[in-house]
C-alpha cells in the first residue's frame, strides 16, 4: 500500500482552509490534507496519531491568531510531544502578520520551518513541497 503525502492544516477561517484545500489539490492530487479550525484539536490529532503509531503529517500550515490555541500554544504542545513523533514534521507558521516581533518570535521555536505571509499562492506552496519532497514533487 503506497501512503500519501499528508497534509495538515489549522486554522480558523474555513474559508481560507477551503481555498487553500482547493490550491493544494491543483498542485497534485496525491496530497492527502487534513483540517482544523484550532490548534487544540491539532494537537489531540497528533496526540492520537503518536499514541497509535501513526505516521504524522509532513507539513503543518499553522494559524498564528486562533482561538481556544493559538499557534504559539500549539508549538509549545507539540514540543512536548517531541519524543513520541518518529517522522519528520515540517511546521510552517502562516499569518497575515508582518509584525517584526511575531517573526522574530516563531523564529525562537526550534520547530518551525519556516514563516509564510498569508495569502499563501501555488508558486509558494509548490516550493514549499519541493524543499520537502524533493525528486517525488
Amino acid at each position: 500500500m503506497i501512503i500519501k503525502p499528508n497534509i495538515l492544516l489549522v486554522d480558523d477561517d474555513e474559508l481560507y482552509l477551503y481555498i487553500m484545500e482547493k490550491t493544494i489539490h491543483q498542485l497534485s492530487k496525491d496530497l492527502v490534507v487534513s483540517t482544523f479550525t484550532d490548534g487544540e484539536q491539532a494537537v489531540e490529532y497528533i496526540s492520537k496519531c503518536t499514541d497509535e503509531k501513526v505516521e504524522l503529517p509532513e507539513v503543518i500550515f499553522l494559524d498564528i491568531n486562533m482561538p481556544f490555541l493559538d499557534g504559539w500554544g500549539f508549538l509549545n504542545e507539540f514540543k512536548k510531544l517531541k519524543d513520541k513523533i518518529h517522522n519528520d514534521v515540517n511546521i510552517y507558521m502562516v499569518s497575515s502578520s508582518m509584525r517584526d516581533s511575531d517573526i522574530k518570535r516563531a523564529s525562537d521555536f526550534e520547530d518551525l520551518t519556516g514563516y509564510v505571509i498569508k495569502p499563501v499562492n501555488k508558486v509558494q506552496l509548490a516550493e514549499i513541497f519541493k524543499k520537502i519532497y524533493h525528486e517525488n514533487w
